[in-house]
């Protein structure tokens, strides 16, 4: 049991430094990208961040995981964001923040509605 909630951890710690890792180029996509369009770049990065975060506290027995998740994803947006604006040509963004939190709301709501279903069938529900 030790060894899923290392393992769970360890998977959404690499995640994180591959974030910051990504956060660090200065132009981490080698072509331009429509107005905007690095905001769904942020939300689907973020939801898989709050997936994983999610994931990892439900292992670890915290009870209001997917709030705490949520939470804890997006300070590491906004955090994300602070480091982007030392790096030349990138910048902090607001927006940015926003796709983030709503990407960590969503991996964490897709984490339990997807765990949900496979405890209590399709639906997700208890009957």
């Amino acid at each position: 049991m030790k060894t899923k909630i290392i393992l769970g951890w360890m998977g959404t710690i690499f995640y994180m430094v591959l974030i910051f890792y990504f956060s660090s180029l200065s132009k981490p996509i080698k072509y331009e990208l429509p107005y905007d369009a690095d905001k769904i770049i942020h939300f689907i990065e973020y939801a898989i961040l709050g997936f994983l975060m999610t994931d990892s506290l439900k292992s670890s027995g915290v009870r209001r995981y997917v709030l705490i998740g949520w939470i804890a994803a997006s300070v590491y947006g906004i955090t994300d964001e602070i480091h982007q604006s030392f790096v030349p040509m990138r910048d902090a963004s607001a927006f940015d923040i926003f796709a983030d939190g709503l990407g960590s709301f969503s991996g964490g709501y897709i984490h339990r509605v997807f765990i949900a279903s496979l405890k209590y069938g399709s639906t997700g529900f208890k009957n």
